[in-house]
C-alpha cells in the first residue's frame, strides 16, 4: 500500500502540471455529453437524405466502449515517458520498492480508469445501452485492453513528443471494429486479429440479445496475453 501511495502521489503531481493529462481525464465526460446530443441531431438532419438509425450501435460502441481504453492506456503511457525522461525508471531500480509492484500499478491502474470510464461513458451516452449485467462483462473485457496501449506507447516512443506521435499510430487498433461492422460474416472475425474488435464485437451481440459472454471472454483473454508480453518487453527494457 505505501507503494501504492508513493505512485500515485507522483502521477498526481505529473497530472497537476501537465494540461494534455488533464485534458485526457475530463475528455470522456465532455464526449459523453456532446455525442449524447450530437447523433440524434444528425440523425434527424440527415433524416430526408440517409438514415443514420442502423449505425446508432457502431457510433455507441465506438464512442463509449473503444476510445475509453485508448485514453486512459495513452494517459499512463505519457506518464511512464514523463518518468522515463526524469530518469525516475532508473531510480527505481535502486530503491526498497519491488520493481514488480510498479509494473502491476502501471498495469492495474489504466484497466481501472478504463472501466469506471466505460462504465459512466455508455449510460451518459444513452444511445443503445445494454443491461448493466452485460455492460459490465463488456466493460471488463475491453479494459483488460487498457494496458496495451499504454505499454505500446513506452515500447514505441522514446519521450512524450514521440508519444503524441506514437498515439496517433495507434488509432489503427481503433479503427478495427469500425472496418469489422462493414465486413460480413465470417470475414468479419479476421479483424480479431486486432484486440479491439472482441469487446466491441461482444456489446454488438448484447445489444442485439444474442450471445455474447464467449466473445468477451476471448477477448479479456487475448488481451491479457498481449499485456503478458509486452510487459515481459518492458521489464527486460528497465534493465537495459
Amino acid at each position: 500500500m505505501s507503494a501504492i501511495t508513493t505512485l500515485s502521489r507522483g502521477d498526481f503531481i505529473n497530472i497537476r502540471r501537465d494540461s494534455l493529462m488533464q485534458f485526457l481525464l475530463i475528455y470522456p465526460v465532455i464526449l459523453g455529453l456532446v455525442i449524447r446530443w450530437l447523433i440524434p441531431w444528425i440523425t434527424a438532419g440527415l433524416m430526408d437524405t440517409f438514415d443514420l438509425t442502423p449505425y446508432h450501435l457502431l457510433l455507441a460502441s465506438f464512442f463509449g466502449l473503444i476510445i475509453m481504453p485508448d485514453l486512459a492506456g495513452s494517459l499512463i503511457g505519457l506518464l511512464l515517458l514523463d518518468e522515463r525522461d526524469e530518469n525516475t525508471l532508473t531510480a527505481l531500480l535502486v530503491t526498497p520498492m519491488p520493481i514488480t509492484s510498479y509494473v502491476l500499478y502501471r498495469v492495474i491502474t489504466p484497466t481501472l480508469i478504463s472501466l469506471v470510464g466505460i462504465l459512466v461513458l455508455v449510460p451518459l451516452i444513452g444511445i443503445d445501452v445494454p443491461s448493466m449485467d452485460q455492460l459490465l462483462v463488456v466493460a471488463i473485457s475491453a479494459s483488460l485492453g487498457a494496458p496495451i496501449f499504454t505499454l505500446l506507447l513506452a515500447s514505441l516512443a522514446k519521450n512524450k513528443v514521440e508519444g503524441i506521435a506514437v498515439m496517433k499510430g495507434m488509432g489503427v487498433l481503433l479503427m478495427a471494429p469500425m472496418i469489422a461492422w462493414f465486413v460480413p460474416q465470417p470475414w468479419q472475425w479476421l479483424l480479431g486479429l486486432f484486440p479491439t474488435f472482441w469487446s466491441a464485437k461482444a456489446y454488438w451481440l448484447a445489444v442485439a440479445g444474442e450471445s455474447y459472454l464467449w466473445v468477451a471472454a476471448v477477448g479479456g483473454v487475448y488481451a491479457v496475453g498481449i499485456v503478458w508480453v509486452l510487459l515481459r518487453r518492458f521489464q527486460n527494457g528497465l534493465y537495459k
